[in-house]
């Protein structure tokens, strides 16, 4: 299953048109959980660095950390979602965005909807 879920985050990143190329950094698959981080060079020029940790709950993939972090060729922040527990005042506690120096509420996120909001510039 983990093997499975690996393969299709890979698969994600090779036929999403805003990935130009890839790199794995770390893969690490546990019995019941794994761990994956990598460096995305995107089709405008920009990064995109994603990690998330999930575990294996009732046979399904179950989300537990993830970050995703989009930047530009400079290194600037352009946005970066993640579930770090860090900001317990947002009605979405854990999951959050940093945008342009503000930090404000998200919908949990997934490589999907971070390339999809990317592609819309969102």
């Amino acid at each position: 299953m983990i093997t499975a879920y690996f393969d299709e985050i890979r698969q994600t990143l090779i036929l999403d048109e805003a990935v130009a190329s890839f790199t794995v950094i770390r893969e690490i698959s546990g019995n019941n959980d794994g761990f994956i981080r990598v460096k995305c060079q995107l089709a405008d020029g920009s990064v995109l660095e994603f990690a998330e940790y999930f575990q294996i709950v009732s046979c399904r993939i179950s989300c537990k950390t993830y970050n995703n972090h989009w930047q530009t060729c400079k290194g600037h922040l352009i946005k970066r979602w993640d579930n770090a527990p860090h900001h317990c005042e947002l009605a979405s506690f854990p999951d959050h965005l940093h945008d342009g120096g503000k930090v404000i509420k998200s919908k949990p996120m997934t490589l999907s909807k971070v390339l999809l909001a990317i592609k819309l510039k969102k």
